[in-house]
């Protein structure tokens, strides 16, 4: 009788084992759009405030999740744009050794980067000296770029390939006392993505847009990626896959649509919250700027070869709010690195703390026409432009800029400092790579000024990136119902006179980044508009007059007028 009981217990032990590894638990923790937002960023809490993100406590929640699932896998993913967009930007592509964004990533174990556009922001030659600092860190993690493709004469080529620093994909075999589970990983840039980029990118190019054509091939890019998939799940014998995309949206779920065998996806791009299962596609993005850390629990039956999502009706983020300590090192880290960066930008020993601007009303950014922040940066950019050259130059009409450009919203009753006032403006680098786009000038025909409105306008339905932001002297009506470049747009004024009453050349001052891009804008209008900045006497612009940047032009104007907004 013993004996049976002992083997009735041994059978129901050895029957729970069985059990245990087939159900393996795992949990994916995720990013996107960091965009070098070390220290976090200020949001409105009804009549103030409060910090959310940061470095030091995104770290603090992704070492207690990992300490709450020690006995479980954990993964960590990335969807690209972690580069760009404040002061701490300026240390990456400086001679100091660190790279803090890089840094964060292995100080918390990600297990798949990707690139998103803005990684190209200071062009290949940026881009190839960040890839040195990755390269040279003892324990760096490699990118996955599954869509990239060179040049044969490109110098990132030597980058790229499967047992490079960047990779078409990888494969990892995670274990845990409750089974093993084999993960391939894969990584793209989205259309969008690499629309926005095509200045900046040179000899680099994606599967799933052409280029010389500035034309989407999303059925490309969908082709080029099952053959992965089949690859991953037939030949390697992967458990699930992966995809960390930099695109959303409408991108992200037509991927996940007509992928076969697609198991996770992480977006980005958007700068959305996104949360979406797919044709069986666990689908999400957190919004922007570590504001939020993404949170998916999953268990794999090992047996059945399905994927069962834990947290379908739950939360799918964590916001990161100032509750969260922040991790010492990680605090200490970005006080350093804070100071350094605006030496490095040519500040000096001006201080990055010192409040500038606390506004009475709130701007908000968006890709409304007329949009309120962008009304105001552009004037303030003017004003401020035509007061440096006073005396010295013909004084400039009109200040353009795209709303994709503009980063931030500044909020009723929150100070802002010389550094975060960067942040509203922080795309782009001069020719010594310190961030900020140098500011430039040029004359257009009130014609091509006519037509530039006209496409910005229009194309804002194609992609918010393209929303303009206009100086408020320079002013215009829509037609809803009107054909574009015909009669949509009409009214235009400059300093209440009609446009078309000018008779002379306009002076349009705007950041390089936007001058990058008007190749672009011809290509996507296969000629239609065909911008060409001049001289004031009519040449093509050699030499660009170069002006203060955006930043410091704004910091200038709230500086002098602390209290006019």
């Amino acid at each position: 009788m013993k004996n049976l009981i002992y083997l009735a217990v041994l059978t129901v032990i050895t029957t729970h084992n069985l059990w245990a590894y087939d159900d393996i638990p795992f949990t994916v923790f995720h990013t996107n759009d960091l965009h070098s937002h070390l220290d976090g960023l200020k949001v409105p809490i009804g009549s103030s405030y409060e910090k959310r993100g940061g470095f030091a406590r995104l770290t603090t929640l992704i070492s207690k999740i990992k300490n709450d699932k020690k006995d479980e896998i954990t993964i960590g993913v990335d969807a690209g744009d972690f580069f760009s967009g404040t002061i701490f930007a300026a240390i990456a592509l400086s001679n100091e050794k660190d790279f803090p964004e890089y840094q964060y990533f292995i100080d918390n174990k990600y297990d798949l980067l990707t690139l998103g556009n803005h990684e190209f922001d200071p062009q290949n030659d940026g881009l190839e000296f960040m890839l040195k600092k990755m390269e040279n860190n003892p324990h760096k993690i490699p990118l996955v770029a599954s869509n990239i493709w060179t040049s044969a004469d490109s110098p990132l080529r030597k980058y790229i390939g499967e047992d490079k620093l960047i990779r078409p994909y990888i494969i990892k075999e995670f274990q845990s006392p409750k089974g093993n589970l084999r993960v391939g990983f894969l990584g793209v840039l989205g259309p969008d993505g690499c629309l926005v980029s095509r200045s900046t990118r040179g000899d680099v190019h994606f599967v799933g847009f052409d280029d010389p054509k500035s034309k989407e091939q999303p059925a490309k890019l969908i082709e080029h990626l099952n053959k992965m998939i089949i690859t991953l799940k037939q030949k390697e014998k992967v458990d699930i896959v992966i995809l960390s995309m930099h695109g959303g949206g409408k991108e992200s779920h037509e991927l996940a649509a007509k992928l076969n065998g697609l198991d996770i996806l992480v977006a980005g791009h958007t700068h959305k919250q996104e949360f979406a299962i797919v044709n069986g596609v666990v689908v999400n993005q957190t919004g922007s700027y570590g504001e939020n850390l993404g949170y998916l629990e999953f268990i794999f039956d090992k047996k059945s070869k399905k994927l069962r999502f834990l947290n379908a009706e739950g939360n799918h983020v964590i916001t990161i709010t100032d509750k969260i300590q922040e991790n010492p090192l990680w605090k200490m880290r970005i006080e350093h690195w804070r100071t350094k960066s605006f030496e490095l930008m040519g500040q000096g020993k001006t201080d990055p703390n010192e409040i500038v601007f606390t506004p009475t009303k709130s701007y908000v950014r968006s890709a409304a026409i007329p949009n309120p922040m962008g009304t105001l940066i552009t004037g303030a950019f003017l004003t401020e432009l035509n007061e440096e050259i006073k005396n010295k130059e013909e004084p400039i009409d009109a200040y353009f800029t795209s709303m994709g450009l503009v980063r931030t919203s500044f909020y009723k009753n929150t100070p802002y400092t010389r550094a975060e006032i960067f942040e509203a403006v922080a795309i782009g680098y001069d020719s010594d790579k310190r961030p900020g786009a140098d500011v430039v000038s040029f004359y257009l025909t009130p014609k091509e000024v006519k037509n530039i409105i006209n496409f910005m306008e229009i194309y804002t339905y194609i992609s918010t990136s393209f929303s303009p932001a206009i100086s408020p002297n320079l002013s215009f009506k829509i037609r809803k119902w009107g054909i574009p470049f015909v009669n949509r747009i009409y009214d235009i004024k400059l300093n209440g006179k009609d446009l078309s009453d000018y008779t002379r050349p306009i002076k349009i001052a705007t950041n390089k980044y936007v001058v990058a891009n008007i190749e672009t804008v011809k290509k996507i209008t296969h000629g239609w508009i065909d911008l060409q900045p001049k001289t004031q006497t009519g040449e093509p612009v050699l030499n660009y007059p170069v002006h203060p940047k955006e930043y410091q032009l704004l910091t200038e104007h709230f500086r002098k007028n602390p209290k006019l907004y």
